[in-house]
């Protein structure tokens, strides 16, 4: 009776901590931004809207619909995405409480500190993800781990969630190991991280050159999004990158797709 009394007492101040604030206010941004960005991305591939169909990278291919063997992997995959995004962002309050401290409910930091740790979470996870990226493509770990990221080459939103866990582990460890090295952060700061990522990332997943939302529209080689992006889904290697290209122009593997660079 005593252990059930302290089970329930436990979830009980759980629902009450720091935690679970931190965990309900990173959930919640996610959602936010990966649901209203996919919305549109689906809502554009089931209709055919020519205004924005000219934006569409691969208009060389025939468009792929969606069929039910995408439909259900996609269905399968975005569920086990946000089920396990759900129950291990607890746990990722105490990683930062480990190394350094979060705060919660203290006041927002200047924005001076804020762009400049964002600049440094950008230029870290950049880092980190060319470079793990780059070995999956090596031929063992493509084909046991990152392979099915791959499975379609006409990329879509919701396909930035397709990948085997190890990926997802390796993933994630390049989206937080900035964050968690500093000693202090904010919740707004890490609540605004989360937003960049998901967009940039949910964008360059799109299969679309979209204007004035894109950061290929105004950094086309630095920042080439999703014409880096979707050339490597298409061709199943080089432009390796998550923001920038500037590893990949060091390693020449930096490469566009078409839409720009194919009618030059």
């Amino acid at each position: 009776m005593s252990i059930l009394y302290d089970s329930i007492f436990s979830s009980t101040s759980f629902f009450q901590s720091d935690a679970w604030i931190f965990s309900v206010y990173i959930i919640v941004t996610y959602e936010i931004v990966f649901w209203l960005c996919n919305s549109f991305l689906i809502y554009i591939e089931l209709f055919d809207i020519s205004s924005i169909d000219q934006y569409r990278i691969q208009k060389h291919k025939k468009k792929l619909r969606f069929q039910p063997d995408i439909i259900r992997l996609m269905i399968q995959q975005t569920i086990h995405n946000q089920i396990s995004f759900v129950f291990l962002t607890p746990s990722l309050y105490y990683i930062f409480n480990y190394f350094g401290h979060v705060d919660i409910q203290g006041v927002r930091p200047l924005w001076s500190t804020i762009l400049f740790q964002i600049g440094l979470f950008i230029l870290s996870e950049d880092t980190i993800f060319f470079w793990t990226h780059y070995l999956l493509h090596t031929p063992w770990l493509y084909k046991h781990i990152h392979k099915k990221h791959h499975v379609y080459k006409q990329p879509t939103g919701v396909t930035a969630v397709l990948s085997d866990p190890i990926e997802g582990i390796v993933t994630q460890f390049a989206v937080w190991f900035m964050p968690v090295l500093l000693k202090e952060t904010h919740i707004f700061t890490l609540c605004l991280w989360v937003t960049i990522r998901v967009y940039q990332t949910v964008i360059a997943h799109s299969g679309y050159d979209l204007p004035y939302i894109s950061t290929q529209y105004w950094l086309p080689e630095l920042m080439p999004g999703a014409l880096a992006h979707d050339f490597h889904h298409q061709h199943g290697k080089w432009s390796y990158g998550s923001f920038f290209s500037i590893w990949d122009q060091l390693m020449g593997t930096h490469r566009l797709s078409t839409s720009k660079t194919a009618t030059k």
